[in-house]
């Protein structure tokens, strides 16, 4: 008999509101399911690399928690709000390797700072689409597999 762990995370609250990191994301919650499987000492390596992963998941949780705290927009507006800030500090970030190509030297402290204010906005983009950053991650990790699988990484459309 196999046990396998099934990891759920509590759906986060919508429209900016903010409470504790427990209260809002919430600790996983495993349930243990049983099933008949016969299994050799390596099956549970996986179930291993797995909870590794989502120990790493839920860290894009926890910091999605903190800038939340930190966010101060309009809520009627929000998604539009982040939206726009998005773009600013990605062009804010494409303007330092611009300087970098003009120039041909370039600021690494400076692209960090605006990455940093790139992954605030991609996290409040999140809540104010009421998911978890790491569902967004998880996701799109996903994706660029089966893009690699079929051998689709390059190419055009979302639909590859």
């Amino acid at each position: 008999m196999l046990i396998t762990y099934v990891w759920s995370y509590p759906k986060m609250m919508t429209n900016n509101e903010y409470t504790a990191s427990i209260e809002y994301y919430g600790e996983p919650k495993v349930y243990l399911l049983e099933q008949d499987h016969v299994c050799d000492e390596d099956c549970f390596e996986d179930q291993y690399e797995d909870e590794d992963e989502m120990a790493t998941w839920y860290e894009f949780d926890s910091y999605q928690d903190f800038t939340d705290t930190t966010a101060i927009y309009p809520e009627d507006q929000a998604l539009e709000y982040v939206a726009l800030g998005l773009a600013s500090e990605a062009g804010e970030f494409a303007g330092k390797i611009k300087k970098m190509i003009r120039d041909g030297n370039h600021d690494q402290d400076a692209m960090i700072a605006e990455l940093g204010d790139v992954l605030w906005y991609v996290a409040q983009a999140a809540s104010t689409l009421g998911v978890h950053l790491s569902d967004v991650a998880i996701d799109n990790v996903a994706k660029l597999k089966s893009r690699q699988e079929r051998d689709t990484l390059k190419g055009d459309g979302d639909d590859r």
